[in-house]
């Protein structure tokens, strides 16, 4: 079962906030973005300072691809600050249930908890949109919903899990940045532990239940 958290409510960042911080013009666009991103990260690191126990041996490798997700799926779209919490949660939860719950059969349990968390921060609204980015995440073939986020978020972990070509509109040089500043740590040694686990859990049969095609 997830451990109890405190009232982080307090935490989230609120679009009105960042809405008055970026006040996006032509000229000050990219500043907005540039602002709306590091809140997205912030977030994030919130919520890994927060849960670090349950993570143990796997926090840094599992908080650098957290990160990097969020990086490559912003990397793919123009940022609005109502997006900035479905982002940082989607992300950060995405395969959180591993640790959560111990099961490699994740999607299910990820989705609850980062429901949970919307729900604890007062964005419900956006449970809906953040269900849909785990739970398409790792389909073969395009997103089965059309909004942006869905598809840039299965884009975005395909490209940091499985090194496929690079997202629109992500340069090479934008990715080798991404890792210089979230580090690998061992991403692919603590997803091997994850399928053994799978094998063991899941008898053979399917030890890839999140795949979806």
């Amino acid at each position: 079962m997830p451990p109890s958290h405190p009232d982080v409510s307090a935490t989230a960042v609120e679009p009105s906030t960042i809405m008055a911080m970026t006040d996006a013009t032509p000229s000050s666009a990219q500043p907005a973005q540039a602002v709306l991103r590091e809140a997205v990260h912030e977030r994030i690191a919130e919520l890994f300072t927060r849960d670090s126990a349950v993570f143990g041996r796997d926090l840094a490798p599992y908080r650098g691809h957290a990160q990097r997700v969020a990086a490559l799926v912003m990397g793919q779209v123009d940022m609005r600050p109502d997006w900035v919490e479905p982002v940082a949660v989607a992300s950060y939860y995405h395969d959180a249930a591993i640790w959560f719950e111990h099961t490699w059969d994740y999607l299910p349990g990820s989705e609850s908890l980062a429901a949970q968390e919307l729900s604890r921060t007062g964005h419900e609204g956006d449970a809906a949109l953040v269900t849909a980015m785990i739970d398409e995440h790792h389909r073969v073939r395009p997103a089965r919903n059309p909004h942006p986020l869905v598809e840039a978020t299965r884009r975005a972990d395909a490209t940091d899990v499985y090194r496929l070509p690079l997202p629109p509109h992500v340069s090479r040089d934008d990715y080798r940045a991404m890792l210089k500043r979230f580090p690998d740590n061992g991403m692919h040694l603590m997803l091997g532990r994850g399928f053994v686990m799978g094998l063991k859990e899941r008898k053979r049969l399917n030890p890839m239940p999140m795949v979806k095609l």
